[in-house]
C-alpha cells in the first residue's frame, strides 16, 4: 500500500489560516501568495488550492478566524473581571485595543476583507463580527442595571463606543497616533480611561 503524501497527512485548511495570520505579521496582505502559504504549510500549492480557490477565499476565512480571536480575548475579558460590569467593559476596551496593536494587517484585514460575490463586506453582516458587538452590547446593558448610562438606547451607546475605539485603533495602526509608537500602551490606557471617566460620571446612585 502507499505511503500517504504529507500533504493528506495535515490540517491543510487549519494550517493555511494559521500561516496566513503569522505571515501577515510580517507583511503586507498584498505581498503574501499562495505559492508562500503552501510553503509555510508544508504541502503543496495544488492542495491548498483544494481548500480555497484563490487567495480571496483564504484572506476571507482569515478574516472568519480574526474576529474569533477577537471574541476569545473577549471572553477572557469576562472570566477574568466575573460580575463587575464596569471592569467588563474596561477590560474590553483595553483588550480591543491592543489586539489591533499586536496585529495591525490582520486587524485591518478584518474590517476591509476582499470582496467576494456571495458575501457581503460589513464585518456584522454575519455571525463572527455581530457577536462581538452583541457582546459589547450585553456589557453595556450590565452597566446599565448598575445605575451607568441611564435611559440609553444600549445599541447607540455600543456604537459610539465601538467606533471610538476603532478610531484609535486605526490611527495607531496607521502611525497618526499623536505619541510615539512606543507609548503605545499608554495611547490605549488613556483612550480607554478617558472613555470611562464619561460612562462613570453617567451613573445615578441607586440609592
Amino acid at each position: 500500500m502507499a505511503r500517504p503524501r504529507k500533504d493528506q497527512t495535515i490540517d491543510i485548511a487549519g494550517r493555511a489560516i494559521q500561516e496566513t495570520v503569522r505571515l501577515l505579521g510580517e507583511r503586507d496582505v498584498n505581498d503574501l501568495t499562495m505559492n508562500e502559504v503552501a510553503s509555510a504549510v508544508g504541502c503543496r500549492a495544488p492542495a491548498l488550492y483544494n481548500h480555497f480557490r484563490n487567495k480571496n477565499t483564504l484572506l476571507r476565512a482569515v478574516h472568519d478566524a480574526g474576529f474569533q480571536r477577537l471574541y476569545a480575548d473577549k471572553l477572557a475579558v469576562a472570566a477574568r473581571t466575573g460580575g463587575d460590569a464596569f471592569a467588563r467593559l474596561r477590560e474590553g476596551g483595553l483588550a480591543y485595543l491592543r489586539f489591533a496593536r499586536d496585529n495591525p494587517t490582520l486587524y485591518r484585514l478584518m474590517f476591509d476583507p476582499p470582496p467576494l460575490p456571495e458575501l457581503d463586506g460589513n464585518p456584522f453582516a454575519r455571525d463572527l463580527g455581530m457577536k462581538s458587538l452583541e457582546f459589547l452590547r450585553a456589557g453595556i446593558s450590565a452597566c446599565q442595571a448598575e445605575g451607568y448610562l441611564p435611559d440609553r438606547d444600549p445599541a447607540l451607546v455600543a456604537f459610539t463606543l465601538w467606533s471610538t475605539v476603532h478610531g484609535a485603533a486605526s490611527l495607531l495602526i496607521q502611525n497618526r497616533a499623536p505619541l510615539p509608537v512606543a507609548d503605545a500602551e499608554q495611547l490605549i490606557q488613556t483612550t480607554v480611561d478617558t472613555v470611562m471617566d464619561m460612562v462613570a460620571s453617567t451613573r445615578v446612585d441607586a440609592g
